[in-house]
């Protein structure tokens, strides 16, 4: 099954890392602001969004699935070498796991219900 796409694709995406932001504020009981919803928000989007543009995930026509492990994986790392370089955080850390499961099981999981979505619309009625 081929993931679906979507110009909706990378908001989607971006609500993924925004609502992994939130829920870590929520978790950790941060209350400081915008401020630091940017400065946790930053390195995902730029490490995710910069390789999303070199693999080219939004656009392929096959092999979805795969390139969104190779962009996750690789967007996490090039935040943590971001937020290790320019935030003095932890190179690698929980955070990394936690981001990589929440991210897979979000990005994975709109794709696989819109995908699902699209093959009950083609089916013959």
């Amino acid at each position: 099954m081929q993931p679906p796409r979507t110009r909706l694709a990378p908001l989607f995406d971006l609500v993924c890392i925004a609502t992994f932001v939130l829920v870590g504020a929520r978790r950790h009981e941060v209350d400081r602001g915008i401020g630091w919803f940017l400065e946790v928000m930053w390195p995902l989007c730029l490490g995710f969004f910069g390789l999303a543009l070199l693999t080219r995930i939004y656009v392929r026509e096959r092999g979805g699935w795969l390139w969104l492990a190779v962009t996750l994986l690789g967007g996490i790392a090039i935040a943590q070498v971001l937020r290790g370089s320019f935030q003095e955080r932890p190179w690698v850390s929980i955070f990394t796991a936690i981001a990589l499961v929440y991210l897979g099981l979000t990005m994975y999981g709109w794709r696989l219900v819109a995908a699902l979505l699209a093959r009950r619309r083609a089916a013959p009625v």
